[in-house]
């Protein structure tokens, strides 16, 4: 059980609620909700609110008025909002989206009657969640997910997969429409099931990285305590000393000076630590700080209360950092590939090429190469910045875009693509390891040995054959942290 209340919310407890942990309000959080309804209502009073008293985009210069038990706007907001289109998103990417709006709400900045958040956990504990597809958002806020979660949960639109809520909303009040959809949860949701997946395959593909570093006799001069000593990033001193760690004492370096694939792991791991904990920053703040248009604020009991109309949803630095994470991975995958041909190499392994049984011609591991290389053409493709594009839209009231759903559904793609690229390494540098006859009770890094266990459980057979198998048990290694 995940308690969610406003203030924290851990990136590991979104991943668990979206594999399908439950949550519960903590009740510090209604409270803070329900005094930023008051605040939003006594401010309407006095002032226009922009989705409250008025209508939003293009048409937040009309004023709304309904007649008496006739609020009619906000389920007109939200019927016309929920358009999308392409393929349904996956379970876990829609509890994603819904946990964090949660936590956003809980956060008090949104004027939002506490019921709807309430309605909002029964939704995420019944695991009935609503159909979300992928072409909407343009990074101004997911405002058709949501809105079609809203619809799910009145009932006029079938939930994924079918079934049903267990208790459906009668109504839905103007005054709770706007508040619900402007956010973009949906992005945050999925940039944080990137981010957890990707530092998880971070770390496994380095230690593969440094089963290549000893099949191929490296020399850690390269890693040591002077080289960290002297690094331009923190990140890269602590990559150094990590992966000094790990191959110290493995052995005689063949080499004075190894290919950059060796030479450079600091700089190659250490960039892409950093932009995953710049990223892991922003995301941890983005997750309860809500960015709510209008923002509610103050208390109408010391006659504070007041909203602030601002442009934070647009989530620009969002895009930046996906962005910035998207270059270093795709920068690093040269060297990746580097060293997977390498490991095909008799100069750098005194094996047979391609790592086969023998030298009469079979091909052993040559076609991993080429997976390997079709996954990084994926990770490059996908490195294409998104948050250079913009688009001008509603009548000209939104003339920009941060495109922070695009890149976020890139990552996503950029970490199962890395995971192939990694697998196929672990595949080479086991192979070679085991070939040479390397054991690794002779290690004395735990880290390199857990790699190297996990590696040897992998098919010894190197005759030519499928090894469509062997990839697929590699893939779940690097996946995997049990082992690390």
């Amino acid at each position: 059980m995940v308690t969610i209340d406003g203030l924290t919310l851990d990136l590991a407890d979104v991943v668990a609620v979206a594999d399908g942990e439950d949550v519960v309000l903590a009740p510090e959080a209604l409270v803070r909700m329900d005094e930023s309804r008051k605040s939003a209502e006594a401010t309407a009073l006095r002032r226009p609110v922009y989705g409250r008293s008025t209508g939003v985009g293009a048409n937040r210069t009309v004023s709304l008025t309904a007649a008496e038990g006739q609020d009619t706007h906000g389920l007109k907001l939200l019927r016309s909002h929920a358009v999308d289109a392409g393929r349904a998103l996956d379970r876990r990417t829609v509890r994603a989206m819904l946990v964090v709006r949660l936590s956003q709400l809980a956060a008090g900045g949104s004027g939002i009657n506490p019921s709807i958040a309430e309605q909002l956990v029964e939704l995420i504990n019944s695991d009935v969640v609503p159909e979300i597809r992928e072409f909407g958002g343009i990074g101004t806020a997911d405002l058709q997910a949501l809105a079609g979660t809203a619809l799910t949960l009145l009932g006029e639109r079938q939930p994924l997969g079918g079934g049903y809520v267990p208790v459906r909303l009668t109504a839905w009040a103007t005054a709770d429409a706007l508040p619900f959809i402007s956010s973009s949860a949906l992005t945050i949701g999925q940039a944080i099931l990137a981010q957890q997946k990707l530092s998880s395959l971070l770390d496994n593909a380095a230690s593969s990285a440094a089963l290549s570093f000893i099949a191929m006799s490296g020399n850690s001069e390269a890693l040591s305590p002077a080289v960290a000593a002297a690094a331009d990033t923190p990140e890269v001193a602590s990559a150094a000393t990590m992966f000094h760690g790990m191959v110290h004492g493995s052995g005689e370096p063949a080499r004075i000076q190894d290919p950059y694939c060796l030479r450079t792991l600091p700089q190659i791991f250490g960039s892409q630590a950093e932009e995953l904990a710049g990223l892991h920053a922003l995301l941890t703040r983005l997750v309860t700080v809500g960015n709510e248009n209008p923002l509610v604020h103050g208390s109408p009991s010391d006659g504070t209360n007041d909203v602030a109309h601002h442009g934070l949803f647009q989530m620009t630095n969002l895009a930046r950092r996906v962005d910035t994470l998207q270059l270093a991975i795709g920068a690093a995958c040269a060297t990746h590939l580097r060293r997977i041909d390498l490991l095909c190499d008799p100069k750098y392994t005194g094996l047979h090429p391609f790592l086969a049984e023998d030298g009469s011609g079979q091909s052993g591991v040559m076609m991993l190469e080429y997976v390997a290389a079709a996954a990084v053409g994926r990770i490059r493709a996908n490195a294409q910045p998104a948050s250079l594009q913009t688009v001008v839209l509603s009548l000209g009231a939104e003339e920009d875009a941060s495109f922070a759903s695009m890149a976020t559904a890139q990552l996503e793609s950029t970490a199962d693509a890395l995971a192939t690229v990694a697998a196929v390494e672990l595949v080479c540098a086991s192979r070679a390891l085991r070939l040479q006859g390397r054991r690794p009770e002779e290690f004395a890094s735990a880290r390199l040995r857990a790699m190297m266990q996990a590696g040897f459980t992998l098919p010894s057979d190197v005759e030519d054959r499928d090894l469509r198998g062997d990839l697929e048990m590699a893939i779940e290694l690097i996946k995997g942290s049990y082992w690390k």
